[in-house]
Order: structure tokens, then C-alpha cells, then sequence
């Protein structure tokens, strides 16, 4: 059996950590997402802990598997931006009955869009809950420029920048990794309030069945020439075997056709990494750690 990888740390906290209590908790209370165009719950078990949960629903640009995939490819490629997630079957009871006032009025969307078994059961993905999170504006089209600039081979970077430059770079490959072709159709690029960490959120849609990846994604990569040292030794180090023990834990995260697509996404991008050494030189493009 090849051995599961290690799943790393969120916010300088175990992963393990942050998801048991997401596992096992009883939930306290449920509250409605507001912003996005899928169901999205805040949960709130018993010990104060709080997760986001996406549960199975009609919308087909969430599917809360992807998510737990998402979280996985993130740490094998020794990256630490995805928040912690795993699989949890809640019931009907859970979630509906214990709504917090003010999230009642949503009650009939609930009901017409989450999809549950014959004994009101519904499957879906808990992720561990970032207490405050704010706007990058990376997507902005403006700074879309401003950091194309510095994501250029030679160009400089300012001071104070290098450090949220490195990981939207490793983000760009991630996205094509996961073929997440809807980043960069706003309020998808969020930051710890400090700016200095950038959270890969939102990452139920992609995983669609393109070797090359979708066109959205491959036009966000073709803006970076600068890329972390350390993420294109994982990139290589990236095989199906490392992926599908990964996600052994949860059952039918991925499909096999699926899996093969993120494997040949992968050499998408190792070609355009190796491309742009050959054209620059390693030591103009491997900047980051």
C-alpha cells in the first residue's frame, strides 16, 4: 500500500486538528451563506467549532466532492491554502431544524435545492471555517496588470509583495491542476485581513474532463513566468499513485476519468514551467522558495 501523505497545516494549525471536530461534532445551530449563487451553510457544532458546509444540490456548479479533492491535491503539492475539508452526511433535521432565526426566510430555497436520500440524508463536504477573510481584488482588472507586470521574468517585484506574489503564482497552477475555470469571476480571491496569506476558496466547480485544461485557466497561467521552486518539485513528484492514495479516505472524490485528467493537466503545466526555463533560465523563473 503506498503510504498516505501527510496533510499539513491550515493557519499554522494541524489539519487534523481543524477536521475532527468537524467529523464528530453534533451540530448547534445552521446559518445561510449569503453572496453566492449555491447552497452554502455555516455550521456550528457543539463544542463552538464552525465549518462551511455544501451540501448535495441541484446547482451543477457545486459539487461539494470536488472540494474535498481540491483540499488533497493542495497539500500533495505541499501547498497549505485550502482550508481543511472532508466528507459529512447530515440529516434533513440538522439542518433545517436548528436554522438560526434570521436564516428561516431561506427555508423554502433549502428545501427546493438540497438533494436528500429516501431517509433524509444528504452528503456533502464540511470545510473548516476562516473566521474573517477579506477582498485581495486580484481580480480587479487593473491589478490583473499590476501583477501580470510582476509575475513577468525580470521584472522586480515590489517590497513587501514577493509573499503574496509566490502563492497567487503556485494558486495559477492549481487552478489548472483543477481545472477551476471560475476564480477570476469575482470575490474568489480572498486574504487573511493581514493580506499576507491567500486562501484557495470555492474550488466546487472544475474537475470537468479537459486533459488541457479549460481556456480561462490556461490564459490565467500563460500571465505568470515566476514560480516557486518548491511547488514545481512537487509537480514532479505528483504521480496518479500519490493522488489516488490521497484520496482513499473519501471514496468516489474523484473518477477515474477525472483523476487521469487532473494527471494530464499536470504535464500542461510541468510543459509550460519547462518552456519558460529553457527561454529564461531556472534561476529567472524558480524566484520563490
Amino acid at each position: 500500500a503506498i503510504p498516505r501523505p501527510p496533510a499539513g497545516t491550515f493557519t499554522g494549525i494541524l489539519d487534523e486538528l481543524l477536521l475532527q471536530p468537524l467529523r464528530t461534532q453534533q451540530v448547534r445551530d445552521v446559518k445561510f451563506n449569503r453572496g453566492g449563487s449555491s447552497i452554502s451553510l455555516r455550521v456550528t457544532f457543539a463544542d463552538g467549532s464552525r465549518a462551511a458546509f455544501k451540501p448535495l444540490q441541484t446547482n451543477v456548479q457545486t459539487v461539494p466532492r470536488k472540494e474535498i479533492a481540491a483540499y488533497w491535491i493542495n497539500r500533495l503539492l505541499g501547498l497549505n491554502n485550502v482550508p481543511p475539508a472532508c466528507a459529512r452526511t447530515l440529516h434533513r433535521e440538522d439542518l433545517f431544524g436548528k436554522l438560526v432565526p434570521e436564516s428561516k426566510g431561506t427555508l423554502p430555497r433549502l428545501q427546493r435545492e438540497t438533494l436528500f436520500d429516501e431517509e433524509g440524508f444528504t452528503r456533502g463536504e464540511v470545510s473548516y471555517w476562516i473566521p474573517v477573510v477579506v477582498n485581495s481584488n486580484l481580480d480587479d482588472a487593473a491589478v490583473i496588470e499590476q501583477w501580470s507586470r510582476w509575475l513577468t521574468a525580470g521584472v522586480d517585484i515590489p517590497a513587501g509583495k514577493a509573499g503574496l506574489m509566490a502563492q497567487l503564482s503556485s494558486l495559477l497552477v492549481f487552478d489548472l491542476l483543477t481545472n477551476n475555470s471560475d476564480r477570476f469571476s469575482g470575490g474568489n480571491l480572498l486574504t487573511s485581513p493581514d493580506g499576507k496569506l491567500l486562501y484557495y476558496m470555492d474550488n466546487t466547480f472544475g474537475f470537468q474532463v479537459e486533459p488541457q485544461g479549460h481556456e480561462k485557466c490556461r490564459q490565467a497561467l500563460s500571465r505568470c513566468q515566476k514560480f516557486s521552486r518548491g511547488l514545481v518539485e512537487g509537480l514532479r513528484r505528483f504521480d496518479a499513485h500519490a493522488l489516488r492514495a490521497a484520496l482513499e479516505s473519501d471514496p468516489g472524490v474523484l473518477t477515474d476519468d477525472e483523476m487521469a485528467s487532473v494527471m494530464a493537466r499536470r504535464d500542461v503545466a510541468l510543459r509550460y514551467i519547462d518552456h519558460l526555463i529553457s527561454r529564461h533560465g531556472a534561476e529567472r523563473v524558480l524566484v520563490f522558495q
